[in-house]
């Protein structure tokens, strides 16, 4: 095992075979339908998946689909301690867009079973969300709905997000917009501002930590956008050899072919707030680089 140690969790990275780990969230087919093209002749896989002690897919679920149904024998992982408290369990808020009435999205929610209660304003809607951790909210310019799920599904997280892609389906046949946004945006001013009178945001139902182990371990499968995790460091570029992957080896030689290939690399250390292809990461980084370390076999 390869270890990055950092000042608020240590990274372990390691091979494990495809058919340990655990999904929690159901995939976005057209996004695995592109990986599943790339994956096809891979010739280096760039980044490890992020799990954690319990193999439980934390970042890289669409990468975890593909090499199941690719029949990929193992894949490199970067295991952390998930409840650590540096670890955060955040989740996607839903954006509506071209709302040509409040009313639309209201009758969507009550004709699937929900109950609709105004509430005055934002600190009205937190609370309200606080005390009822399977409810979920809606929040158009200066008024806040707070939403209750029917009780068949609002003690069953899975179900209630189940009922709220429904429901999220729904509204797009109506012709209104869907898109997914990270859950701390709403709490910009600027952001709320901006916010357009044809515009509304969902915002979905809170979930612990273990609630997405326990449901992960039952093998039942949150929706997609249902989590967001953010992690205080991670790796990138491992790019080990696709090939090796699908190999017939034991998992203790692939592991030791595993750690000298990382070994052999040399490793950039950067703070959070970097882009890289594209991506902005708010946390710490560990960068491999192909050139060998000086000394090294």
């Amino acid at each position: 095992m390869y270890c990055l140690k950092t000042k608020r969790l240590t990274l372990e990275l390691e091979i494990v075979p495809v058919a340990v780990l655990l999904q929690h969230e159901q995939i976005i087919p057209h996004k695995a339908g592109r990986l599943t093209y790339e994956f096809k002749n891979l010739a280096h896989l760039q980044n490890p998946v992020i799990v954690d002690k319990n193999h439980v897919v934390l970042d890289g679920n669409h990468r975890t689909h593909v090499f199941k149904a690719l029949n990929f024998r193992y894949i490199p992982v970067c295991k952390i301690d998930y409840l650590n408290d540096n670890t955060k369990l955040r989740c996607w808020f839903r954006l509506l867009g071209h709302i040509p009435n409040i009313d639309i999205i209201k009758n969507t929610f009550e004709s699937s079973g929900c109950r609709i209660h105004p509430v005055p304003d934002k600190s009205a809607l937190m609370e309200a969300l606080e005390a009822n951790t399977n409810a979920c909210g809606i929040q158009r310019k200066d008024d806040f709905l707070f939403i209750e799920f029917p009780e068949c599904v609002s003690q069953d997280a899975v179900r209630t997000y189940d009922l709220l892609q429904q429901i999220q389906q729904k509204l797009i046949s109506k012709e209104i917009s869907l898109d997914y946004i990270p859950c701390n945006a709403v709490h910009s001013e600027r952001f709320c501002q901006k916010l357009h009178t044809s515009e509304a945001v969902v915002w979905t139902p809170r979930l612990t930590k273990k609630t997405v182990i326990t449901s992960a371990k039952k093998k039942m499968m949150f929706a997609p956008k249902t989590t967001r995790h953010v992690i205080p460091a991670r790796p990138l570029n491992v790019n080990i050899p696709g090939y090796w992957l699908k190999e017939n080896v034991s998992l203790k030689e692939i592991n030791q072919r595993f750690e000298n290939f990382l070994h052999s690399k040399q490793v950039r250390r950067f703070g959070p707030g970097q882009v890289i292809d594209g991506r902005y990461y708010e946390e710490e980084l560990f960068v491999f680089f192909g050139l060998p370390r000086k000394g090294s076999q």
